[in-house]
């Protein structure tokens, strides 16, 4: 019986691979790209963990425009208004860049012990970019146009393990865990897009839209909650992504003397971190509602290796509602987190810029200071749907009859 449970176990971890191998799990936040995180909701009368044998399948569904641009936290309000020419009114518009993303994210975990879970998240992503161009010939004209990235972008899998026993820890826990990003979804996905001197070519997305970041990292991870009286609970989970991989060998522009190597884009790190409380409204605490701070975002430079390549790094800092439904094996969620702070830091690539402009400057009075923008959406939508199954109790039924 143990060599059956031993194969069946190892059966079901092939078939997370298998799966995983033809997803994503990557969207942005705008012009700076960070991977998608949903809420969770872990009260222990939900059955916040899974026994031995149990599945949980679900799928997320998230929505985003951004539109705002930042430089810093200060917006430029500018890009709403003016540079991108008139309309049929004489009325000026703006050039800002608007980024319009949608996320559709399979979920499956299985129960390889009543403490260890094995997940998986298979992701697809359809991404628009309207921006400006102004044209040169034949005629002079500025419009806006928009280009398309869609397919499957990178897979990731992971193992959490319970710290404490989830049948008797029923108060609180802590669950530490490991994972693998893939390099399966497109990093150089290419679209038509109209040019300046009016012809139409072939050209690389902005990796802000790209389904992939080219490069396999790991993360680690954690998730805790306590109850803290009656039905109002505290909870905290956080994400490191480390992706080693300098740059994915794709060309952003030309490159320029002294900066080579920053017009290539980036496999960049990413982080979330969650926290807040959530609060059962009925007695068999099935409907719960939560608030939450959000903190997300890609920094300047890599953990580890190389630092010499493109990227937009920023976090936004957010207030989530949220609000989550269990009857029986279903569970449905929605989670709307609204960014309240948006900062659009230095890069890599702006300070080795700044850093060659001024070494040539004998006035320190003068130097210059170079920063980026990048646009960033004041809220998401997430909406979720999981269901819960025991293969276990149904081969032991068949083989009682």
């Amino acid at each position: 019986m143990k060599n059956l449970s031993f194969l069946h176990s190892a059966f079901i971890f092939i078939l997370f691979l298998t799966i995983a191998f033809n997803t994503q799990n990557m969207t942005a936040q705008g012009c700076v790209a960070v991977r998608q995180m949903g809420g969770q909701n872990m009260n222990s009368s939900n059955s916040y963990d899974l026994n031995e044998g149990e599945f949980q399948v679900g799928t997320n569904y998230r929505y985003f425009h951004s539109w705002r641009h930042f430089v810093g936290k200060e917006e430029q309000p500018q890009r709403q208004l003016t540079g991108g020419g008139f309309d049929s009114n004489g009325n000026e518009r703006g050039n800002a860049v608007n980024i319009y993303s949608h996320a559709v994210d399979l979920n499956i975990s299985y129960g390889l012990t009543d403490r260890i879970q094995l997940n998986a998240t298979l992701p697809y992503v359809n991404n628009e970019r309207s921006q400006v161009l102004k044209q040169t010939t034949p005629v002079k004209n500025t419009y806006r146009y928009s280009v398309y990235a869609d397919g499957i972008a990178d897979a990731r899998l992971s193992v959490n393990y319970w710290v404490f026993d989830p049948k008797t820890a029923k108060k609180g826990n802590l669950m530490v865990g490991l994972g693998v990003k893939l390099n399966t979804g497109s990093h150089d996905r290419r679209d038509d897009a109209p040019q300046a001197d009016g012809t139409t070519k072939s050209v690389v997305m902005d990796q802000a839209i790209q389904p992939g970041d080219g490069g396999v990292g790991f993360s680690v991870e954690l998730q805790a909650f306590r109850q803290l009286t009656g039905r109002l609970y505290g909870f905290a989970n956080g994400y490191y992504l480390f992706n080693p991989r300098e740059s994915n060998g794709t060309f952003k522009s030309a490159p320029k003397a002294g900066l080579e190597g920053y017009e290539i884009y980036a496999s960049p790190d990413q982080y979330f971190g969650r926290a807040g409380f959530m609060a059962a409204v009925d007695k068999k605490e099935n409907f719960t509602v939560s608030l939450a701070g959000r903190f997300e975002g890609i920094p300047a430079y890599d953990a580890f290796g190389g630092q010499v390549a493109y990227r937009r790094p920023g976090y936004v800092i957010a207030v989530e509602y949220g609000f989550s439904y269990r009857i029986g094996k279903h569970g449905f969620s929605l989670y709307i987190p609204y960014n309240v702070v948006k900062n659009r830091i230095q890069s890599a690539a702006d300070i080795a810029s700044q850093d060659l402009q001024n070494s040539v400057i004998t006035d320190p009075s003068k130097y210059v200071h170079v920063q980026g923008d990048a646009a960033f959406a004041d809220y998401s939508i997430n909406v979720g749907y999981s269901y819960r199954f025991n293969l276990n109790k149904k081969m032991t039924m068949s083989m009682k009859h």
